[in-house]
């Protein structure tokens, strides 16, 4: 008979323990799930509006959960860098990202090298909405998208600022549909959004939602969303204006492929309970951003359906990857 040596001994031991620890198979991994810190990465620079968020979902997760939630910023791409290395992350659970849908449903329409599609991750939930709209000085002279188009043929060479090829996409199929000429001004960031319009140097931008923490110097002329602002509830959509340009953003927890349903509910449970976090309320309220969750098969559906609606915008448009 074969000795055991006391190598073999320490392994077999070992593996027993991590079996009894819950940390040597996929199942008890889910049921045990979690044992250690989290990871969340963000794919913005920290101090955005989609940082604020995360930080903030980050400690309510954290509170739900029973361990640390650390957030690392990895900004490149509008999110881009982080979604790959995501991609490359184990699927336990313990390596998350928090970020808009749209590097999900409108990058890869824009982008070439990015080619993600909703079935190459899994998600946890959604839970906040961006309130994307065009946006004017509270004097401008048009109320309605109607009244700028009117006004915009009367005024050609008007200056539209533009954060993305998203938001020059939306003002070209616009001018394209009524003839009008623009001048289109790129922006680099909210900040440089704020400064011009304030200041006065454009006449319209397309605001990713920053503009209603100005709501007496501001206002909203159309929502780019399929839904009405809760900021802004009598400014129609974009869509009921005749354009059928509607996209909708939602911060969603995003997990590699392949990471088990337990952990996926687990999270979606733990990111519900910031609905009725009034630590949370208070964050996002005082940057005007709506909570509105969607638990891990709303987002799922979510992700997949609008993957779909904004291919056809971004083809109906002419757009090409590029």
């Amino acid at each position: 008979m074969r000795k055991t040596n006391r190598r073999q001994l320490f392994g077999a031991a070992a593996a027993a323990l991590l079996v009894l620890a819950g940390l040597g198979t996929g199942p008890a991994m889910a049921d045990d799930y979690p044992v250690r810190p989290i990871t969340m990465l963000v794919g913005y620079k920290a101090g955005g509006q989609t940082d604020l968020v995360g930080r903030a979902v980050a400690r309510v997760l954290s509170d739900q959960l029973g361990v640390p939630v650390n957030v690392v910023n990895k900004p490149g791409g509008g999110g881009v860098l982080a979604t790959h290395e995501l991609s490359k992350a184990k699927p336990d659970g313990y390596t998350i990202l928090f970020h808009a849908n749209s590097v999900i449903n409108t990058v890869p329409f824009l982008m070439k090298r990015v080619t993600f599609k909703p079935e190459d991750f899994e998600y946890a939930g959604m839970i906040t909405s961006y309130q994307v709209g065009l946006a004017a000085q509270k004097d401008a002279p048009f109320d309605t998208l109607e009244d700028f188009v009117v006004w915009a043929r009367n005024n050609p060479g008007f200056s539209f600022g533009s954060l993305s090829p998203t938001a020059r996409m939306t003002m070209e199929v616009i001018a394209k549909q009524e003839g009008l000429d623009v001048n289109i001004v790129p922006l680099k960031g909210g900040g440089d959004l704020l400064n011009v319009l304030l200041g006065n140097q454009v006449d319209l931008v397309w605001s990713g939602g920053i503009h209603y923490k100005y709501p007496e110097q501001l206002k909203t002329i159309v929502a780019l969303t399929t839904f009405r602002h809760p900021s802004a509830p009598d400014v129609e959509t974009i869509d009921e204006a005749g354009y059928r340009l509607a996209m909708d953003g939602l911060t969603t927890l995003i997990l590699p492929k392949g990471t088990p349903r337990p952990i996926l509910e687990r999270l979606s449970t733990a990111l519900k309970a910031a609905e009725t976090d009034e630590a949370f309320a208070k964050v996002v309220a005082a940057a005007n951003i709506p909570i509105r969750y969607k638990d891990l098969d709303e987002a799922a559906a979510e992700v997949a359906q609008s993957y779909t609606r904004n291919k056809t915008i971004f083809e109906s448009a002419g757009i090409e990857p590029q």
